[in-house]
């Protein structure tokens, strides 16, 4: 299974914070969810994203290439759903 758009967007949080918990409060999320989406993501990629030890929380080299990257399809996907965005569901009758 492929890394989710969601992964990504926790991955980002984190970094930005610099921390798990900011990380998950930002996303409106639960700090271990969070820790497992992105351990799942992790996994998936075989690759560590961050340096769990360090406090604050800091990216790896692996980790900085992704983040990166994920910031630019987040902003492609909201680039894509914008004009969406105002648009009124039907209503059902």
């Amino acid at each position: 299974m492929l890394v989710t758009l969601r992964q990504l967007q926790y991955i980002v949080a984190v970094a930005d914070l610099q921390s798990y918990s900011k990380g998950a409060e930002f996303c409106h999320a639960e700090q271990s969810t969070v820790s497992h989406q992105i351990k799942q993501a992790e996994d998936r990629l075989g690759i560590n994203i961050f340096r769990k030890k360090s406090q604050p929380i800091e990216v790896t080299p692996e980790g900085v290439e992704l983040v990166k990257q994920a910031r630019e399809i987040l902003d492609k996907v909201e680039e894509l759903i914008r004009p969406f965005k105002s648009i009124q569901p039907p209503t059902k009758k």
